[in-house]
């Protein structure tokens, strides 16, 4: 698979003095790739997060389905005027 070049953009954000001062002290710390590679983790875990709750929610419409609670063996099309109707 080929990736087109994307140029970087910059962000900045704030820490605290005392952070700032600690991070100083250990200069041979690459820290934007630190931060970098670490917004990119927290980027894959949310993702991963996202599809595995997607995955979860469709089994669970599959297994109301089976069971046939909300639709009384009707078609999706009679359900929805039983509930139209219902409304009025």
């Amino acid at each position: 698979m080929q990736y087109k070049y994307m140029a970087d953009v910059t962000v900045s954000f704030r820490i605290d003095k005392s952070t700032h001062s600690m991070m100083k002290i250990h200069d041979e710390i690459n820290w934007s790739a630190i931060i970098r590679k670490t917004v990119a983790e927290k980027l894959r875990q949310l993702n991963s997060l996202d599809k595995e709750r997607a995955l979860n929610a469709a089994r669970n419409i599959d297994k109301l389905r089976k069971k046939k609670i909300f639709d009384k063996g009707g078609s999706a099309t009679q359900i929805i005027r039983e509930w139209r109707d219902k409304r009025k």
